[in-house]
């Protein structure tokens, strides 16, 4: 009973640290800027459970995430890096912004340092899937700011980033072993192959 135990409580370490940082203590992690710009008075709770989830995925990945508040707003962050502006828009801002593909839940401006996001769809898909919207909108947020890290990385064929996210409760989103890694290196300024094989 005992080694079963111990078996489960290794298998569920290594589970819940496969992509996490190798070789990083927690104080050497990578830490990205992030500036939550909520345009959706009613969906604060959910934009609070998002910002959880996020933390959660990078966290996973060996990357630590500080969000700043949008009032505070720094020109430049404290490690000499720009932070990345993550604006949840409501469906008619939304609408005029993410025109054109009525699926389309969210976009990267790499260049900018900015994403947008479709609240009103993110919010729709979930509830059609009986997801809590924050958790889903998390994903989407953790899958566009990744673009915006990796600007060249492109889309995989599944997982978090993927071209198409669905929310299944079942499948616990997380950057692969080598997505993580790109990541990292990249927000330590190392250089990285940006192949997503």
């Amino acid at each position: 009973m005992a080694r079963q135990l111990f078996l489960c409580m290794t298998l569920g370490t290594l589970l819940s640290t496969g992509a996490a940082a190798e070789n990083y203590t927690p104080a050497q992690r990578p830490v990205l800027d992030v500036v939550m710009v909520n345009r959706v008075p009613t969906g604060s709770l959910e934009v609070g459970t998002a910002r959880a989830r996020v933390r959660f995925i990078f966290q996973e990945a060996g990357i630590r995430i500080v969000w700043t508040p949008e009032s505070e707003t720094p020109e430049q962050a404290t490690r000499g890096v720009l932070p990345i502006h993550v604006v949840v828009l409501g469906e008619d801002a939304a609408d005029h912004l993410i025109a054109g593909d009525a699926g389309r839940l969210a976009f990267a401006i790499p260049s900018a340092r900015r994403l947008y996001v479709h609240y009103d769809r993110v919010s729709g898909l979930a509830r059609e899937h009986n997801v809590q919207p924050g958790w889903f909108l998390g994903v989407v947020i953790a899958h566009e700011l990744a673009h915006v890290v990796l600007p060249g990385a492109g889309h995989a064929d599944s997982g978090l980033m993927a071209l198409a996210l669905s929310p299944d409760p079942k499948v616990t989103p997380a950057f692969t072993r080598r997505e993580a890694q790109l990541l990292r290196k990249n927000l330590l300024g190392e250089p990285a192959m940006l192949a997503q094989r």
